[in-house]
């Protein structure tokens, strides 16, 4: 029986022997990541980002001073290459078309990390770091910032065959190395009621920013993918930067609020 999830903000359900994260002072970990979130994402901002991040990474990786011109067969055998041979040979040439002279691979390995954090949930039956399939708790565990995400949650649940007694959600310091108030455990029954809890504030009174921050926060709440809202919006990214700090510091700021 598996235990453990991706879930995306459309509501698929990948399962996975553990959870994907990205690090982005893990490179191996990071480029891991960025293959299954090209495969598994719904945003072709995210697949041109993980294409972008590996043609940085072919490029700084080279050990004989070829850039990333090099073959596939060429690519696989560089030190640390965790892609698998498929993804490797089925992008090469895409890969090869990018100009990495002006991209940062220390960005785009944070990025990866963001939108693998925004675009997809962490569900694992049994446990948060364990599988015991007799501990009968459903763990979620959120990373991303201004994007509810109950129904998607209420859905899995009503559709898993499972033995659920206790659904626990919790912020996913793991992945974004922030702490949280986001707490929560409720018995399967007070959950699946009429929607006991908001997993974002409802109120925008106390939203600070400005306007900026409140077309950023529709943007989040709607799905979007974050390359999508920084060039819709045609935002810098430091000033993006701040804005998410911002909705995820007034997120955090309270208790999950009941109906």
């Amino acid at each position: 029986m598996n235990t453990a999830w991706m879930i995306r903000n459309d509501g698929k359900a990948f399962p996975c022997p553990q959870f994907i994260y990205a690090n982005a002072l893990n490179m191996e970990e990071t480029l891991l990541a960025a293959e299954w979130l090209y495969t598994n994402t719904q945003y072709e901002e995210s697949r041109q980002l993980a294409r972008e991040m590996v043609a940085a990474w072919m490029a700084s990786a080279s050990v004989d001073g070829a850039a990333v011109s090099d073959a596939s067969d060429s690519l696989l055998q560089k030190p640390g290459c965790p892609l698998s041979q498929e993804f490797v040979k089925a992008h090469t040439e895409e890969v090869k078309a990018i100009s990495t002279e002006n991209l940062d691979l220390n960005a785009l390995c944070s990025e990866i990390v963001a939108e693998l954090n925004q675009e997809f949930l962490r569900v694992q039956h049994g446990g948060v770091h364990h599988m015991d399939s007799s501990t009968k708790e459903l763990f979620f565990c959120i990373s991303s910032v201004g994007f509810d995400w109950y129904k998607i949650m209420y859905d899995f649940i009503a559709a898993a065959d499972l033995p659920i007694e206790f659904i626990v959600i919790i912020r996913g310091e793991e992945s974004t190395g922030a702490k949280s108030r986001l707490y929560l455990r409720l018995p399967i029954e007070t959950f699946l009621a009429e929607q006991p809890i908001q997993l974002v504030p409802p109120s925008l009174c106390k939203l600070k920013g400005g306007l900026m921050v409140r077309e950023i926060f529709a943007h989040l709440s709607y799905g979007s993918s974050l390359r999508h809202i920084l060039g819709d919006l045609m935002i810098d990214a430091k000033g993006f930067t701040n804005a998410l700090t911002v909705i995820s510091d007034w997120e955090n700021q309270r208790s999950i609020e009941s109906k």
